[in-house]
């Protein structure tokens, strides 16, 4: 029987010129990175987890899926620092999650939060913490649903160094914040294969307007090329990496492993 890959949705929406400009300076500024360090440029090591995702109160005017209706959905998460400084030290958190289904055509959908402030204007701003997930994340960058501008925020709900759960929330037209629902970390994985994107793999039912995808899409694409060719094996984790197959699969072996253990976005 021939295998065949999920298919992909359409190409990104032409961005304006000006944010085009942005982009590339963008993926620019990364690719000197990846090349002086030799790693990939932004969120080199992280921990991933397998998660779920429950919505409580859900927001079917907006026209999300996965918003639709009350559920659980399994999802997996990673935690990460933008720059990759010691634990301790000031960086831009993140957490990347994937939802198995939830994008077009059957894909995957991933969302990318960092910590930001949680103001009208700050939740648009970067906020470097402490601690990767101990601060409100906001999806940062606007997108659009049903017809209206949508931000969603992460609001880790424990004090833990790596909390466990996290409030999620959701703001329509810049207005207040409304909970829908709590992501639950449960067990910790290896994953040296996982790449978030989430121009490619948006959440169905989410429009990205065009500015976005200018600014994001070739940062995202030569970050991709860069990371492939500046990543070196790891005799600590490439030997004992899953085979892509079960990855993609769902089939993991769970197993806690130590914080810094590099796998990718």
């Amino acid at each position: 029987m021939t295998a065949t890959s999920t298919p992909r949705p359409a190409p990104p929406r032409m961005p304006t010129p000006p944010a085009r400009v942005a982009g590339v300076a963008l993926a620019a500024g990364l690719g000197l990175v990846a090349l002086m360090t030799g790693r990939k440029p932004l969120h080199a090591a992280g921990r991933t987890w397998g998660a779920q995702l429950r919505i409580d109160v859900p927001k079917p005017d907006l026209g999300v899926p996965v918003l639709r209706e009350r559920g659980v959905h399994p999802c997996t998460a990673r935690v990460s620092r933008a720059v990759g400084t010691p634990d301790g030290w000031w960086d831009i958190g993140g957490l990347a999650l994937r939802l198995p289904g939830a994008g077009a055509l059957g894909r995957p959908a991933d969302l990318l939060f960092a910590t930001t402030g949680t103001g009208h204007v700050s939740r648009h701003v970067l906020r470097p913490v402490r601690r990767a997930a101990g601060r409100p994340l906001t999806t940062l960058l606007p997108t659009r649903a049903g017809g209206r501008s949508v931000a969603l925020l992460l609001r880790p709900v424990d004090d833990a160094t790596v909390p466990q759960e996290f409030e999620l929330a959701i703001a329509v037209d810049r207005g207040a914040w409304d909970a829908v629902g709590l992501l639950q970390l449960r067990e910790e994985r290896f994953d040296a294969t996982m790449r978030f994107d989430p121009i490619v793999d948006e959440l169905e039912g989410t429009t990205a307007p065009a500015w976005v995808v200018a600014v994001r899409e070739p940062a995202y694409r030569w970050s991709r090329r860069l990371s492939r060719r500046a990543r070196r094996p790891d005799p600590h984790t490439d030997s004992d990496a899953p085979d892509a197959g079960v990855l993609n699969s769902g089939v993991l072996n769970s197993g806690v492993r130590e914080p810094g253990v590099r796998d990718s976005v």
